[in-house]
């Protein structure tokens, strides 16, 4: 093997790391990406949900409702999506101040709301993502000194203790 072979084999090694360098790079920053639309999306609905307890009639609360764990769960409550609907419509006729909202985890950013009941849909990937949110909005609620007006209806015991501790 002559001096020259040695070089072109040593540059070709290196344009492999290299390649697999760009490559760990393009992958980091497709994770950055989706991290930054994620945190957007949830500063997005704090936002909006920042307004609906500032529009809250005095005596109401915003009921903020696990969505997936009220369907999947070990103490489910309803079967599926539109039976959860359907109980959170039965809780607005029985407590006309309250606004509920039913969050669930969801590849894509979405919300609805219709008269005094909001249902979104977190984005992202990941687990936990509508715990993640439901934690974010409740830090805001408390920053403004309005977490005892926020309640948190879930049957996941884990989160609850993240909700008890937020509200401390």
């Amino acid at each position: 093997m002559s001096s020259q072979d040695i070089i072109i084999s040593s540059r070709m090694i290196h344009l492999r790391e290299l390649k697999a360098e760009v490559a760990r790079f393009k992958e980091e920053n497709a994770s950055l990406k989706s991290e930054v639309e994620s945190l957007k999306a949830h500063f997005d609905l704090a936002l909006l949900a920042e307004r609906d307890l500032e529009n809250l009639p005095p005596q109401g609360r915003i009921v903020i409702i696990d969505g997936w764990n009220m369907i999947l769960g070990s103490n489910r409550t309803a079967r599926d999506r539109s039976e959860l609907v359907e109980q959170a419509e039965a809780h607005l006729k029985e407590h006309p101040e309250d606004f509920v909202w039913i969050v669930f985890d969801g590849h894509d950013v979405s919300s609805k709301v219709n008269g005094r009941l909001r249902v979104s849909y977190t984005g992202g990937k990941g687990l936990h993502r509508a715990d993640k949110f439901v934690c974010d909005y409740l830090r805001m609620a408390r920053w403004i000194g309005k977490a005892e007006r926020v309640e948190v209806r879930t049957s996941d015991k884990d989160f609850l203790k993240q909700v008890e501790k937020i509200r401390r």
